[in-house]
């Protein structure tokens, strides 16, 4: 191997003892050299383990520019996790002339149990949800101006403990003509190649935890507009490049899957759905874009809708209505004739 070569190969322990799926396959692969994350800050994503390629980043791009509208000259905060961060790519790509925070979008503890299987723990009060209850509170208190323009959210809002309060003290940060992109991966609508165990955990997962309607319906109790659309992006990758994303438990859904359940994971992807592919494999993925901003001073309460379809105002139950009529004298007269008539009527009765 060539020294000034970064990239190190680790083979992938799998079962001796083949699952029951895999009795009839022609060959068992003891072993399958993968590649591991790279320890430099490289420039090309197709080296970067912990990135879906040029595709894939220069389609989700093209998503960024059409939904947030970011612009050169804006004040931009990015919240997302380290480990496949776009912040740095989506300075330099959108030439961003104003400082751009970078915050951490909180902590889950896992704990694995007996039974192989990995439970989260959301710890409170750190990362990006404390760093805007803060912030929230003291442009309040010392009566600043919002320092944000426009506000990513990837992969973050599982980190959220309250999701409605988080949103509202957000939106407190952006100017009043600023936007937040919420980009997340639903479970139920994953479409990544994963193994079996993994896609019903993540079905599971958002059913029980966060799913995504409930980012719906927390926008909507913080009185902001929202759209919404779900989007497909295309990604083509080397196969063992996958299968070693996988192995580093990456994209972040990846988590909740213990190393056990990796393994067995990937034994069954290299001995099924993969194992006659060729060396590259496309397929997409499938987001959510949400795209929130202050609700518009001409309307009574905020709109939810999706991207692209025409306004309206939401269902009237979703706050009790009052409803007045203005007396004129020609209806008075009728008021003060049919109180006349009740009263005659209840005397007549007592």
């Amino acid at each position: 191997m060539a020294t000034n070569d970064l990239r190190l190969s680790v083979p992938l322990c799998l079962p001796k003892h083949p699952q029951p799926f895999a009795v009839i396959s022609e060959h068992w692969q003891d072993k399958l050299q993968l590649s591991s994350p790279r320890s430099d800050n490289t420039d090309s994503p197709e080296d970067d383990i912990y990135s879906f390629g040029q595709v894939y980043e220069e389609s989700l791009y093209k998503l960024i520019h059409k939904h947030l509208e970011l612009d050169t000259d804006n004040r931009l905060a990015y919240v997302g996790a380290n480990k496949g961060s776009l912040a740095e790519k989506i300075r330099e790509k959108f030439c961003l002339l104003q400082p751009m925070v970078n915050i951490f979008p909180g902590l889950i503890h896992y704990q694995q149990t007996p039974n192989q299987r990995m439970l989260p723990f959301k710890v409170c009060h750190v990362g990006a949800e404390e760093y805007f209850r803060q912030l929230a509170d003291d442009l309040i208190k010392d009566h600043k101006e919002a320092p944000f323009d426009k506000i990513i959210l990837k992969d973050s809002v599982e980190h959220f403990t309250n999701l409605a309060e988080t949103f509202s003290h957000i939106m407190r940060t952006l100017s009043e003509t600023g936007k937040m992109l919420i980009i997340h991966r639903p479970g139920p609508m994953s479409t990544l190649p994963v193994f079996s165990e993994a896609t019903r955990r993540f079905a599971e997962e958002d059913s029980t935890d966060e799913p995504y309607i409930k980012i719906i319906r927390s926008l909507q109790d913080a009185k902001v507009d929202a759209k919404w659309e779900v989007e497909t992006v295309p990604i083509i990758m080397p196969k063992v490049k996958w299968l070693a994303m996988l192995q580093e438990r990456f994209p972040p859904q990846m988590e909740i899957i213990s190393n056990y359940q990796v393994q067995t994971g990937l034994r069954e992807l290299t001995e099924g759905m993969f194992k006659y592919q060729g060396e590259q494999v496309e397929f997409f993925d499938r987001l959510l874009l949400i795209t929130a901003s202050h609700r518009m001073k001409n309307s009574e309460y905020p709109s939810i809708q999706r991207h692209g379809a025409a306004a309206g105002k939401p269902y009237p139950g979703l706050m009790d209505m009052k409803y007045t009529l203005k007396v004129t004298p020609d209806i008075y007269g009728h008021v003060n004739k049919r109180v006349e008539e009740e009263d005659k009527r209840n005397k007549i009765l007592f």
